[in-house]
């Protein structure tokens, strides 16, 4: 038997993506003489070395990354160490910072470095030898008081034997390629939803009463079309459960992609049993699935919680994120990242109605990558800046909006009822100015 300890991001509730993670495999008999050490990374990280001696820390360096990925804090001068790991975190590059031996002014330099990776949605990673606890024994907690957020000490074997593996950027799904059927908010609007889907081709087939298996419904796409719902299936409307049904289905047979929103989060503490407050149309939700079968809430709650913040898909050219997501975000993994993509720009205070205060992002967007997104409701879905918001409020008595991709064509289906009341009017908040 082998294990593995996986270090997780404690600050949000953002899965993080691949975290170091120390793999030994034993031989059949249980030995260890035979053991594999490996440590995986996300393919885009700042890695943070650090030892009591500076030879052995840069030895370990070469061993697992390459030369132009390695910078020794022994090598360059404060400002320009920390414009080189800026300049690479913001170009999405790997890099490994040797801090052996005690330079000078090391603490203060790997605090600017952890910004400076931070501020470019890079997460930061601490490898300390172990000698370096045995003389410091709260490294540890100081590298991550520093920034360095994920830290793992390194015995003797590990750091002699250790090998390195990258794993993708869960978000950068470029390789995802076709048509695709980007659909607006849902908010539990269901009868909406249905009759959207027939329009752009989908065929929905539902089981008889007490199928069981969730009673999930089969839906056939049209050929080599899918999917992708932009967040916030549930909540204000009347039949979220439905609306559930209809996309786990879609989810677990690969016709339908989807990013979360800010109300599914929600929900999905709801169903953990952690404590939230039934407001914004969350006691709709809750009436909608009272009844609904266990297995249907266990599929839901694993497909939520499985979401990352966006998809960056079709060569680069979609990314598609609920609330918006700004170029250098594309493909990036960070609480930083999913805060943005499920709430958008804010400033972090609320207006006189009790919501956040919002700006709206896509003012100044520049990117070649066309943005999709929702959250914001909009009285007609019309491009800005190659970003295009598809949330019409259907809940509110508007519309429910979905862009054929990669035709861009936009297709809406008018709401059949007034769900929920709207509280402030339709239409992109004011841009954010400049500071």
């Amino acid at each position: 038997m082998g294990y593995a300890v996986c270090l997780r991001c404690t600050k949000s509730r953002e899965k993080p993506a691949p975290a170091i993670v120390i793999d030994r495999s034993h031989d059949q008999t249980g030995g260890s003489a035979d053991a594999e050490m490996i440590v995986r990374l996300p393919s885009i990280a700042c890695v943070l070395m650090h030892g009591t001696a500076h030879a052995p820390v840069l030895d370990l360096a070469r061993r697992l990354f390459a030369a132009d990925e390695i910078r020794d804090m022994h090598d360059f001068a404060h400002e320009a160490l920390i414009a080189e790991v800026s300049s690479r975190a913001a170009a999405g590059l790997m890099t490994a910072i040797v801090e052996g031996g005690s330079p000078a002014g090391a603490h203060r330099l790997r605090v600017a470095l952890a910004s400076a990776a931070r501020e470019n949605y890079v997460r930061r990673f601490g490898l300390v030898m172990a000698d370096a606890l045995r003389s410091e024994p709260k490294i540890e907690s100081r590298l991550k008081i520093d920034g360095y957020r994920e830290v793992h000490v390194l015995d003797e074997q590990c750091a002699m034997d250790a090998m390195l593996e990258r794993e993708p950027m869960p978000t950068d799904r470029r390789d995802i390629t076709g048509a695709f059927d980007i659909i607006g908010d849902v908010h539990g609007c269901a009868d909406e939803l249905i009759a959207l889907m027939q329009r752009l081709g989908y065929r929905i087939d539902w089981p008889e009463a007490n199928a069981g298996a969730g009673d999930l419904p089969h839906i056939t796409p049209p050929a080599g079309r899918r999917i992708i719902f932009v967040g916030d299936l549930v909540d204000r409307g009347p039949r979220s459960a439905d609306v559930l049904r209809i996309v786990l289905a879609m989810f677990r047979a690969g016709s339908a992609l989807l990013v979360p929103g800010n109300h599914d989060m929600k929900f999905l503490r709801w169903l953990e049993g952690q404590k939230v407050a039934i407001t914004h149309g969350l006691d709709a939700t809750i009436r909608s699935l009272e009844g609904a079968p266990a297995q249907l809430l266990e599929g839901v709650r694993a497909m939520l919680g499985g979401l990352w913040s966006h998809l960056w898909i079709d060569g680069g050219r979609l990314a598609v994120a609920h609330a918006g997501i700004i170029e250098p975000m594309l493909g990036r993994a960070t609480p930083r990242v999913r805060h943005f993509c499920l709430y958008g720009d804010t400033s972090g205070e609320k207006d006189t109605s009790g919501l956040p205060i919002r700006y709206n992002w896509a003012a100044t967007y520049a990117g070649e990558t066309a943005i999709v997104y929702g959250h914001t409701p909009v009285a007609d879905a019309e491009w800005q800046n190659n970003t295009l918001c598809i949330d019409t409020g259907c809940c509110f008595g508007k519309k429910l909006t979905a862009l054929r991709w990669p035709e861009r064509e936009v297709v809406s289906e008018p709401a059949r009822a007034t769900y929920a009341r709207l509280i402030r009017s339709l239409g992109h908040p004011p841009a954010r100015q400049p500071a």
